[in-house]
């Protein structure tokens, strides 16, 4: 488990931690979800049900996120995305889908402690509030200038993919927003 306790990172002090995740595979999926045949192929393929609007559904090593009507997000160790996006195609192969790796091109940062939800709300034009943002649920949306999605772990932890391109930019971003005494009391 990770410590939760006050970190020091540029001579400043921090109530937050940020781990920039390595390893992690990532495989959109875009097709119609209406369709009770593609989900069943679809679940049969990925070995996970498929999450409900706005919500991740996740195994010991596998993660699925919804990201619009039309697509989902499938999280894997790397070593494994060619083999999964193989089974995809396959399973998929007569039906009109789309199965990407955008594992290059997509970063994710993983947020621990106490004040997540706020470092959260700074950034991001969501409620962080518990009633509005359960765990689980995925959010698409903005931090500051920068396109991401977002969902909570648990009560202290959180998730947070970008763009490659702007990833140092989110980090910065986030750096910034954990300093001790930039709290806003949410």
């Amino acid at each position: 488990m990770f410590d939760h306790s006050k970190i020091k990172i540029s001579g400043k002090t921090h109530y937050l931690k940020i781990f920039r995740e390595t390893g992690i595979g990532m495989i959109t999926v875009r097709l119609d979800f209406d369709d009770p045949a593609l989900r069943r192929k679809l679940r049969h393929s990925l070995g996970i049900s498929i999450p409900s609007v706005r919500h991740m559904e996740a195994t010991t090593d596998t993660a699925l996120g919804w990201m619009s009507p039309d697509e989902l997000l499938y999280f894997c160790a790397i070593a494994e995305v060619d083999t999964r996006i193989n089974l995809l195609r396959d399973s998929l192969r007569s039906h009109h889908s789309l199965v990407l790796d955008v594992s290059d091109a997509r970063v994710v940062f993983s947020l621990e402690g106490d004040k997540v939800r706020e470092v959260i709300a700074k950034l991001a034009p969501i409620d962080t509030d518990p009633n509005s943002l359960e765990l689980g649920e995925i959010r698409r949306t903005r931090f500051s200038q920068t396109a991401a999605a977002v969902w909570l772990t648990a009560e202290n932890s959180a998730t947070v993919i970008c763009f490659r391109s702007v990833a140092k930019y989110l980090h910065d971003l986030l750096l910034i927003s954990c300093e001790e005494g930039s709290e806003v009391g949410v």
